[in-house]
């Protein structure tokens, strides 16, 4: 009796699967004129001959639209599920983006375009040429070759291989750069950058090569271990001051770097994500001391986390926290870091802030003054990589904190507390287009327009 009640009971949960469920019989893909499928299925969240529920169809479309977004192969994904006379069948619909790129490149000096803007020197630009071969093969590679002429002169290259076993886990990155300055930034002076120059001659060379080895787990997971040689040498006036710069009397330093790099990365739309999370360990070893025979032992450790939340039909918040150390009291400038550049307290725009500790806060909250579109330049339609557009603004505020410690410091800004509030719009197109204008004031009092090209978090 109880094997006839275990039969029945059986039978009737399969028939319960069976109604609120289905099996996956195939998957389409549509518009993968490069793209090779495997690359493709590397960011789906489903596989052929899977039993999938009904109620959870919507999160598969989520998930496998955002991971192939992420890839910035694509411009638009579509993901459907569609039954074909009793057949289940996944479509995936895609247009693929525009993958060699000749990329004509401005870069400012200064801490930005703003700081740029008040003295107008256009000797201080970097300007060149990027030339980028994306999804190389079809199989997400990237060729790159960089040439720079300006405040910076520089050639290089970069090739970059996602995955080279398999199970599509592994992979490889290879760069080597040589520049030449004759102008370097040196020192800071109330919180404010110095620079040595040389009209007539070179101050600076660099050499590097790099060498990366990458590991992603599931879609989100990935570990990065590098190994980088680099060469310094100086001469003239910088040579004069090598040892508060490279930490010796030489004017020269070569040395071994390594650094290992963990990330958490669950953000929907890296370009500029609304919702999800994102979470990065980094240890950076350069110098490997008499190992190396560099007499250079300088180690940093920083970690970021950032938080996005929709909170109401086009409302959104988010937060970050990033945190930077520097055990060693004494380091020389050229490895100094803190706050400034990437990482930086809005309204101190101008300053750079470096020490042995640095801590950031950013909070931001953001309203949808126009919901994403997507629309077709009429100009040119035949284009179809470049011709469907997307767009939307939104309206932010937000208020930055930050706190650099440094022992003995002489600067204004370190060992205190800085922040800043302020408010901007934010234009968000395809190709990872972001253009930021923002009015800031900090606790000094002292207020400024400044643009960026970045998310803000």
């Amino acid at each position: 009796m109880r094997v006839i009640l275990v039969l029945i009971f059986g039978f009737l949960s399969c028939n319960v699967i069976a109604q609120n469920s289905f099996v996956l019989s195939n998957i389409e893909i549509i518009g993968n004129k490069t793209t090779k499928e495997r690359i493709i299925l590397r960011e789906v969240t489903f596989n052929l001959k899977d039993t999938i529920f009904f109620s959870d169809t919507a999160q598969h479309v989520f998930k496998t639209e955002n991971n192939l977004l992420n890839t910035s192969l694509f411009n638009f994904i579509k993901v459907t599920f569609a039954d074909t006379l009793g057949a289940w069948v996944a479509r995936i619909k895609l247009q693929e983006r525009w993958y060699l790129w000749p990329k004509f490149v401005i870069r400012f000096q200064d801490r930005n375009f703003s700081e740029w803007w008040k003295t107008r020197n256009f000797s201080r630009i970097d300007y060149g040429l990027i030339i980028n071969k994306n999804n190389f093969l079809g199989l997400n590679q990237t060729l790159q070759g960089q040439f720079h002429y300006g405040f910076t002169k520089k050639i290089g290259f970069k090739y970059q291989i996602p995955y080279i076993t398999k199970k599509q886990r592994g992979g490889f990155n290879l760069s080597a750069n040589f520049g030449t300055q004759n102008e370097v930034f040196s020192g800071l002076n109330e919180n404010k950058m110095l620079y040595i120059k040389n009209d007539s001659d070179i101050i600076l060379n660099e050499f590097s090569a790099v060498f990366e080895y990458t590991l992603r787990t599931g879609f989100y997971n990935l570990q990065t271990f590098a190994i980088e040689f680099k060469s310094l040498s100086s001469a003239h006036v910088l040579k004069n001051n090598s040892e508060s710069y490279l930490g010796n009397t030489n004017g020269y330093s070569k040395y071994i770097s390594l650094m290992y790099w963990y990330k958490i990365d669950k953000r929907f739309s890296k370009n500029y994500p609304l919702t999800g999370y994102f979470f990065d360990f980094k240890f950076h070893q350069f110098g490997l001391g008499i190992v190396d025979k560099s007499d250079l032992f300088v180690t940093q450790i920083t970690s970021n986390y950032r938080l996005y939340r929709n909170i109401l039909k086009r409302h959104f918040i988010a937060g970050s926290a990033y945190i930077n150390v520097s055990p060693k009291k004494d380091i020389p400038f050229r490895f100094q870091k803190g706050l400034g550049f990437h990482e930086y307290v809005r309204g101190y725009e101008p300053y750079v802030i470096f020490g042995q500790a640095a801590f950031l806060a950013k909070a931001n909250y953001k309203l949808q003054l126009v919901s994403p579109k997507e629309f077709t330049l009429p100009i040119i339609r035949k284009w179809k990589k470049f011709s469907k557009v997307h767009f939307a603004m939104y309206w932010n505020i937000y208020s930055d904190f930050g706190y650099v410690y440094q022992k003995l410091s002489r600067h204004t800004l370190n060992n205190k507390l800085i922040w800043g509030v302020g408010t901007g719009i934010d234009w968000v197109s395809y190709y990872d287009m972001v253009i930021r204008t923002e009015v800031s004031i900090n606790k000094e009092g002292k207020s400024g327009f400044y643009l960026n090209f970045v998310a803000p978090i």
